[in-house]
């Protein structure tokens, strides 16, 4: 007797998630401990394991299927979406892998700034969640080894870290305003990485190293066959291999710097300090460089390590500034004034992108006003708390702010009564909710310490810096949770989603007696969501009838 959805539905519910996360985090944290002491023989031996272990492969449906966020688009099987029942079926599809072969991706084209459009391959929802149980593998191993100027695509970092990093490297002295900023972007860096040289510094063993190759050699359906270079953009595993590919180009402009160390009261002790003048973020890069080096000879340094991996810089994007010229990097604009203080705030590109996209939701006709004006609430809060450790009292948002007021009382004037709902003291308040009550502090964000991994184990660390990821009553939430979830009791991670859930079902009730931090797995099945549902699905059933 085969079983049901409902059943498996409660199979699914019921399994010991917390003990599945408990033994992955285990094995990873053994493959980093060896690779730092670089036993190869025994990360191979433990990468085994975890590829054959049955909770590795649930938390990967799960995050594939479930915890993803964003559009899901469907590869060449069409299945965008699976229920319960379907990643049960999935699950006993991983049990062999040995004679597997990556399917052709589906290619689809997304819009860019500039006008040009992205290429994107699909893969279907069983090759996604290869990858991600491959990323469980691969990723303490990068770990181990990542360069301390390396930040992008990164658990646990992000680019407030980069930004203080940049801070370090140009705060206020006497030498700041006479540096230079390389500023470089690598040409198509995802569609021609060289695929024998990027096999060649992966560490898997045999079996899960021709599963990455598969992956690579996937072709594009109706276009090609094979692949002959480059990584799949839009896999799971692309960002993980671009930095495993570019690994030690932000590291080739380093400087030893040696200073004296007193540990004890008797001797004084010569030391050297690695002075990091490379940062990358993916495939953007930038290099610090004093005013008597030669440029020239950086320049012929990036252009030989590239070469080796099949790649090249993107001249329309590489500029050579003075500190006090300025320059843009990760959508902030960085400069060193007259009084030689570093500066920063939005750039002018980073800016017009969120104006234009508040303006495309505003015209949305498909929703009513209300609805508008909380969709640009979301797209403008989530910009202003990107740029909360800048000066955004540089740039001029009083005219976004003006044109959404017009263009709302526009539409309430020819509104049906229904939409007249918010009226004029109302709108105002909304719009004035939108726009201000932000505070922002420049640099005054704590980087992160350049030695801490997410899989060295301190869990304390990791979950105090999650919490200041969040702000208001979320974050207050956190603190007082001391940084655990309410139902599973476990810690969050650096790469949970935590999200914040109403006891009562009423999103209008925010007192802190009603709130609780939740990962979004537990969240899913809180009995409040499950009643609600229900009674969604009689109304709907009713009115058929």
């Amino acid at each position: 007797m085969q079983p049901t959805l409902k059943s498996c539905v409660e199979d699914w519910k019921t399994l010991p998630w917390k003990q599945f996360q408990k033994q992955i985090f285990r094995l990873q944290h053994r493959i980093y401990k060896a690779q730092q002491i670089e036993n190869y023989k025994l990360v191979h031996k433990l990468q085994r394991l975890l590829f054959s272990s049955r909770a590795a492969k649930f938390l990967a449906i799960r995050q594939v299927t479930q915890l993803n966020t964003g559009k899901v688009k469907a590869g060449i099987d069409g299945k965008a979406r699976l229920n319960e029942k379907e990643r049960f079926e999935l699950l006993n599809s991983l049990k062999d892998l040995n004679k597997y072969k990556h399917s052709q991706l589906r290619r689809i084209f997304i819009p860019k700034p500039n006008g040009e459009k992205r290429p994107l391959g699909i893969p279907t929802i069983k090759d996604r969640t290869i990858q991600c149980l491959v990323k469980y593998l691969l990723e303490p191993v990068y770990e181990a080894y990542a360069s301390k100027g390396s930040w992008g695509f990164q658990p646990g970092k992000n680019a407030w870290d980069v930004k203080m990093n940049i801070f370090m490297n140009l705060k206020t002295h006497n030498t700041n305003y006479k540096k230079r900023i390389l500023e470089l972007d690598i040409e198509k860096c995802f569609d021609k990485i060289d695929h024998k040289k990027l096999l060649s510094l992966i560490y898997l063993p045999k079996q899960m190293h021709n599963i990455i190759k598969s992956a690579l050699k996937a072709g594009v359906l109706n276009e090609r066959t094979s692949t002959q270079e480059g990584t799949p953009q839009g896999g799971i595993i692309s960002p993980l291999l671009c930095n495993i590919a570019l690994h030690g180009i932000e590291d080739i402009w380093n400087q030893p710097s040696r200073y004296w160390s007193k540990p004890d009261k008797k001797y004084i002790t010569k030391k050297t300090e690695i002075i990091q003048r490379g940062i990358r973020y993916a495939d953007d890069m930038i290099f610090f460089i004093e005013e008597h080096e030669n440029a020239n000879e950086l320049r012929h340094k990036i252009d030989e390590f590239l070469v080796e991996r099949g790649l090249n810089v993107k001249e329309t994007k590489t500029h050579l500034v003075k500190s006090t010229e300025g320059f843009d990097f990760l959508g902030w604009r960085f400069e060193v004034k007259a009084n030689k203080a570093l500066t920063c705030w939005p750039s002018h590109k980073n800016r017009k992108q969120m104006i234009d996209k508040i303006k495309c939701t505003m015209k949305n006709a498909r929703f009513t006003l209300e609805q508008r004006l909380n969709k640009v609430k979301v797209i403008y809060k989530g910009w202003r708390n990107y740029h909360k450790y800048s000066d955004i009292s540089k740039i001029n948002l009083w005219n976004i702010s003006e044109w959404t007021y017009k263009y709302a009382k526009k539409l309430n004037s020819k509104a049906n009564r229904k939409e007249r709902a918010i009226v004029k003291i109302k709108r105002i308040k909304a719009i004035h909710e939108i726009f201000n009550r932000h505070e922002n502090s420049l640099f005054r964000f704590n980087a992160i310490k350049s030695e801490k991994s997410p899989f060295d184990n301190d869990w304390l660390y990791w979950s105090k810096r999650k919490q200041k990821q969040y702000a208001g009553q979320l974050a207050k939430v956190l603190t007082l949770q001391k940084f655990k979830c309410n139902a599973c009791k476990l810690r969050f991670a650096v790469d949970d989603h935590v999200e914040l859930h109403h006891i009562d079902g009423n999103h209008k009730n925010n007192k802190y007696k009603n709130l609780e931090a939740l990962h979004r797995s537990c969240h899913h099945y809180m009995p409040i969501h499950g009643m609600k549902r229900r009674k969604v699905n009689n109304l709907v059933s009713l009115k058929a009838v």
